[in-house]
């Protein structure tokens, strides 16, 4: 199966993207990893708006009403999600409906030491801690992609309050990120 290909761009710069097909087999398993995780950790309010949608759509039809997205900043604080790339994030903020705030931890690590890996999420918790903070009671999902395209999730509460200043995020200016993001120079 081709899950990538190499073409020239306008620069004659040979350049290496990524397929749908290859989107669309990560969404699914993100999909059924929300599918899973959704029901232990959102309140009965979204549960019900999200079963009612469900019904809906079975009802009048898919294509007539569209899917109902679950808000998951009512169930977490902090989002940690694995950064594979610029587009992962983007996908997922889109998809999930997140807001930049959520997502921009993840941004910043990305940004910062690139695709690290698996490792990537514990810059994204370093960065909450440094530049936010986690209070006692918060909830932490980390959200992590494998090969094979699995999805995995981690979902932490804080038992104490964590405003520790980390030396990986000593300088790091997030206006500057920003400014070089925009420029569509990363």
């Amino acid at each position: 199966m081709n899950s990538s290909c190499s073409a020239k761009d306008q620069c004659f710069a040979t350049t290496c993207s990524t397929l749908h097909l290859l989107l669309c087999i990560a969404g699914e398993a993100l999909k059924a990893n929300i599918t899973t995780l959704g029901p232990l950790v959102l309140p009965i309010s979204e549960q019900l708006l999200f079963a009612v949608n469900m019904l809906a759509r079975r009802l009048l039809g898919r294509k007539r009403i569209k899917p109902y997205v679950p808000d998951f900043s009512v169930a977490f604080q902090h989002i940690c999600i694995h950064t594979g790339g610029r587009g992962v994030i983007d996908e997922i903020e889109k998809h999930l409906q997140l807001n930049s705030k959520l997502i921009e931890p993840s941004r910043a690590a990305l940004f910062r030491y690139g695709n690290v890996s698996s490792s990537s999420i514990w810059y994204v918790l370093s960065y909450i801690e440094t530049s936010r903070g986690v209070s006692k009671g918060d909830h932490v999902w980390q959200l992590g992609f494998g090969s094979g395209f699995k999805c995995n999730s981690a979902v932490w509460r804080a038992n104490r309050c964590v405003q520790e200043h980390h030396k990986a995020w000593e300088g790091f200016d997030v206006s500057r990120m920003y400014t070089e993001l925009a420029k569509g120079s990363c």
